[in-house]
């Protein structure tokens, strides 16, 4: 049949449904004048189902559709073919083929879409690759939007891999992703990159990892604005040679890149720069890197982002002159036998970064840089004077965190907006947690009173605090969370709002202690917030709320 020959290209589609059971599925969703009575039916069945009565059921839905009123519009069908096709471009492409067994208006609609999406879900990669080929060779939009692939790569599939990028771009392809992976990740050869690829005045979105970038001639990507690479040993002069000839290029991510010991950008255009995880072994276990220190050389980006983890690689920043928003939420992993050389060159990595990043308007400090500085503060190094009006700290609200958050707090005279992340894991940080206890054991609590009158002086420019993370969950950080509360009230002399709510990551969902967006009066008695306030000398003054924000 011809609906056959469409519909199994991609996907394994199971064609032997008839296109008249297809349409009576969609006509079940018509919501006519009469559409009360099929929900009848429905209803009738579920009842003698739940009986056991599964052949009188049978007589009762047959009787309710001889008398049901006859449909005749299928109002999905009906639906013009820029919506039919927006509607596929958010599906899987093997999904979106397997429409074309519906019926006949739905036969080759899915050839039209200007969005095709591939993964691997095969076991034989050769399945895959010839499922690739039948679809493309079936596919007639002129123009992409969007182009994504992800499966497992072997060098014999280069050719292939080479034509389906060359179909992508000859289609105008806006948004194209590269996403390959290996079977046998210590034994790998990687992708290159073809050299049309870096002539490309349409694509404005390029992703890509385990490729290789090796651009011979000119590089010209006039519509780039985001480029993504993972996974890649990478060469400065390359990446300054692909960034410098993408002039509208404003988003750059490096997601675990090696071999790259500089990166110097200056751009006119480039705004954001994420450098996200370091950490590729080879067979043998070892560090594939012999560069242990990265420069970052970016005098024009506006935002920076150091995440992930950094194994045996230090990140040094040497001019960030017009950077307005930085985030520090990385962690590093120091192959040194010796816990306490590892430590002192933790302390040494975050005090260089902050105070390179000194005059940003917003800061992130992640949890392990909060751990580092408490070591620091027990150490009684001080945490560099920042300029920052807007502070965002992710801790776990433990004891050990709290020298950190006021060491941190005595280098911010100048914030005005100060944010609390609660978070509870803590993983990859045993030996700071190990150190920290085994040598400096002591009344943490009593550290951070000692500060309180030092604090009065600092805090003279904030004005609203949020707390993310509250909730029944907390029980165990209870101390710890009461005493930061009620230190802020009594200290933040110009405070205004204060607002306390659950985790971000969960703000659309229903937990415990939370019934309809109120608090439960589990959740009260556990923390008492009204107690904390009273007990503040200058309680009238702020605004405390409870919300789901």
């Amino acid at each position: 049949m011809e609906e056959e020959s469409h519909g199994s290209n991609y996907g394994e589609t199971e064609t032997s449904s008839s296109a008249s059971t297809s349409d009576s599925i969609l006509n079940s969703s018509d919501h006519s004048t009469h559409a009360s009575r099929p929900a009848e039916r429905i209803t009738i069945y579920e009842e003698k189902e739940d009986k056991g009565e599964d052949s009188d059921c049978y007589v009762v839905c047959c009787k309710r559709l001889k008398h049901a009123p006859p449909i005749t519009q299928d109002r999905i069908s009906a639906l013009p073919n820029s919506i039919l096709l927006n509607i596929l471009s958010s599906l899987p492409t093997k999904d979106a083929i397997k429409t074309g067994v519906l019926s006949k208006r739905w036969s080759y609609v899915w050839t039209s879409v200007p969005s095709l999406s591939f993964s691997d879900d095969y076991e034989n990669t050769d399945h895959f690759a010839t499922a690739v080929d039948n679809t493309l060779l079936l596919h007639k939009a002129p123009k992409l939007a969007k182009f994504y692939l992800r499966f497992n790569y072997k060098p014999d599939l280069k050719p292939r891999l080479d034509l389906w990028v060359r179909l992508a771009t000859n289609a105008m392809v806006e948004q194209l992703s590269l996403r390959l992976t290996y079977a046998h990740v210590f034994n790998f050869e990687t992708y290159l990159l073809p050299q049309h690829l870096y002539t490309n005045q349409f694509v404005s979105e390029l992703d890509f990892s385990f490729c290789n970038i090796k651009p011979i001639g000119v590089v010209h990507l006039s519509s780039l604005k985001r480029l993504c690479i993972g996974y890649t040993a990478l060469c400065g002069d390359d990446i300054r040679k692909v960034v410098m000839g993408s002039p509208r290029l404003e988003n750059l991510e490096l997601n675990n890149c090696c071999r790259l010991n500089r990166l110097d950008i200056v751009s006119e255009s480039l705004k954001k720069l994420v450098i996200n995880n370091h950490f590729m072994l080879t067979a043998a276990g070892k560090i594939d890197d012999p560069v242990f220190e990265l420069e970052i050389v970016a005098p024009k980006i506006e935002s920076l982002e150091i995440l992930g983890t950094f194994c045996m690689k230090k990140c040094r920043i040497k001019d960030v002159s017009s950077l307005v928003k930085a985030k520090l939420d990385f962690s590093m992993a120091v192959l040194k036998v010796e816990e306490e050389s590892a430590c002192n060159e933790y302390q040494e990595a975050v005090r260089e970064l902050l105070e390179s990043l000194h005059h940003v308007k917003e800061l992130f400090v992640g949890k392990w840089c909060l751990m580092v500085l408490s070591l620091m503060s027990v150490k009684h190094v001080p945490s560099p004077l920042l300029k920052c009006k807007y502070v965002t700290v992710k801790t776990s609200m433990k004891k050990w965190d709290l020298p950190g958050i006021a060491s941190l707090l005595q280098s911010l005279p100048y914030v005005e907006t100060l944010v609390i992340d609660i978070s509870h894991h803590n993983l990859g940080f045993k030996i700071l947690e190990r150190h920290y206890l085994s040598y400096y054991n002591y009344d943490d609590v009593s550290h951070w009173k000692s500060k309180e009158i030092y604090f009065k002086f600092l805090l003279l420019c904030l004005k609203t605090v949020k707390i993310f993370g509250f909730g029944e969950n907390l029980v165990n950080i209870k101390e710890v969370f009461v005493l930061v509360v009620q230190f802020l009230l009594k200290n933040a002399n110009v405070m205004e709002k204060m607002i306390i709510s659950k985790p971000r990551v969960m703000q659309n969902q229903r937990k415990s202690g939370w019934i309809g967006g109120q608090w439960t009066p589990a959740s009260r008695a556990v923390y008492n917030l009204s107690d904390t306030v009273a007990r503040c000398t200058t309680q009238d003054k702020y605004r405390i709320s409870l919300i789901e924000a």
